[in-house]
């Protein structure tokens, strides 16, 4: 396996860019991906219903347009278990053999540490936010599950997985490694997925507008995460649900 991608914790997200490019030249993306998701978590805060994605999508529309776009649905077998790694993976070779094959790889390396990286912990953090109240419930209440997977092979264009699903399972502490059992899934797993390419003539007016927006939360909210050698292998993950 290659170990030659660097991998960035946005948020919710897994941004994955070449490690021949400087993490800085990423900043578009970075930036972009970071407001867009602290707006939708202020409307969905604010208006419960409202659907976290759609917002977080219409934040970015027209800074970054869509060559592809689409969804799908998954319902999980009350005996399966699965995890997000397949998912990504799968939903993300819909957008392209290599896209999904860099994503089984390096989410696959995050879910085989084996010491836990900050940046995981600031991930989980974000992929399922667990109140106090939740967490003493008995039984445990179904709660939000939010992963973006990015593959960004230049700073202008990546391409992009969103996993949602709800269940009343807290993540593990890595939580790629993380394994869904099918009973304890409420509903449908969505994934969403679309390519993207950055449009500089309407992004240039508005570019250092919103660095100045996300400039204090960038160091609670992005984190690089730190790839061991020994992670690098040649076993495959585990099958991919198409």
């Amino acid at each position: 396996m290659r170990c030659d991608y660097s991998v960035l914790v946005v948020g919710a997200a897994v941004l994955i860019v070449p490690e021949s490019e400087g993490l800085t030249t990423y900043d578009d993306v970075v930036n972009t991906v970071l407001y867009a998701q602290l707006a939708a978590n202020k409307k969905t805060e604010l208006e419960p219903g409202v659907s976290w994605y759609d917002t977080y999508m219409k934040v970015l529309d027209g800074i970054w347009t869509w060559p592809v776009k689409a969804r799908e649905d998954l319902s999980l077998p009350p005996e399966s278990v699965e995890s997000a790694v397949q998912w990504a993976a799968a939903a993300m070779s819909r957008v392209g053999a290599d896209e999904g094959h860099v994503t089984a790889e390096v989410l696959s390396r995050i879910a085989n540490e084996s010491d836990i990286d900050p940046a995981a912990n600031l991930l989980r953090s974000h992929m399922q936010k667990v109140s106090k109240e939740q967490s003493s419930e008995v039984p445990t209440p179904a709660m939000d599950i939010r992963l973006l997977v990015i593959v960004a092979p230049t700073p202008t264009s990546f391409s992009s997985v969103c996993i949602e699903l709800k269940t009343n399972q807290l993540l593990s502490s890595n939580p790629l490694a993380h394994l869904y059992f099918g009973e304890d899934v409420q509903g449908i797993i969505s994934r969403r997925y679309v390519r993207a390419k950055l449009s500089e003539a309407v992004y240039a007016p508005v570019r250092d507008q919103i660095a100045l927006k996300i400039k204090d939360r960038i160091g609670t909210n992005v984190a690089k995460l730190t790839l061991h050698d020994d992670a690098c292998s040649t076993t495959e993950p585990g099958e991919v649900r198409s």
